[in-house]
């Protein structure tokens, strides 16, 4: 029997998989047995730079940063999870035999996901139509994700990033610090400081 956090758990996942990609009752209750629990303090990483990710992370509850780390240890940060159903993972990693992640994800809050190795989210993909069309889904939305994330940085104005982020990540703004931000929108948190006082934000 299932306890009741994982069931609600299940619950809040299948909804928002299924408003991507609608799922019927008998492949959810299969797939439902691939799914572990996982819970994270804030600061604890989900995994590191040259790990080798064999996961899905499905966020239910909390929210994190993803972000890359230069040779001479600077930060930047590639994207933020914060809605439930979000999927945390290294897609090159756990695709591909050699590889391993180029890139941190790190929690910012107390952190809840449900986790399904790739190698069974594939199986379940082979085995049921609906859940091969899920799976195409995902990854279609996040190859558009990064091609609007490469057009911001050439063709907007960093003023017009932020707004961007405003836009994007309302539900996060007022508890994100403003260097995270800065490092998203690639610049200084003093250019950001400036972003903000000409807006009449500070």
């Amino acid at each position: 029997m299932l306890s009741s956090s994982l069931e609600n758990a299940l619950a809040t996942l299948h909804d928002t998989l299924s408003d991507l990609s609608p799922i019927s009752p008998p492949v959810w209750e299969e797939a439902k047995g691939y799914f572990s629990l996982k819970t994270f303090p804030k600061g604890a990483h989900l995994f590191d730079i040259g790990d080798k990710v064999k996961d899905f992370y499905f966020l239910i509850d909390g929210l994190a940063r993803y972000y890359y780390i230069s040779e001479s240890g600077k930060e930047f940060n590639k994207s933020f999870a914060e809605k439930p159903g979000h999927l945390l993972s290294s897609i090159s990693s756990v695709s591909m035999q050699d590889e391993v992640s180029p890139f941190c994800v790190e929690t910012l809050f107390f952190f809840t996901v449900l986790s399904i190795s790739y190698e069974d989210f594939r199986a379940l993909g082979v085995k049921h139509k609906e859940w091969n069309d899920l799976m195409l889904h995902i990854y279609e939305r996040l190859i558009v994700k990064k091609e609007r994330r490469e057009a911001d940085f050439l063709l907007l104005s960093a003023k017009e990033r932020y707004l961007k982020f405003l836009n994007d990540y309302s539900m996060i703004e007022q508890v994100v610090a403003n260097y995270h931000i800065a490092s998203y929108l690639g610049i200084t948190e003093v250019a950001l400081s400036r972003i903000r006082k000409e807006m009449k934000l500070t």
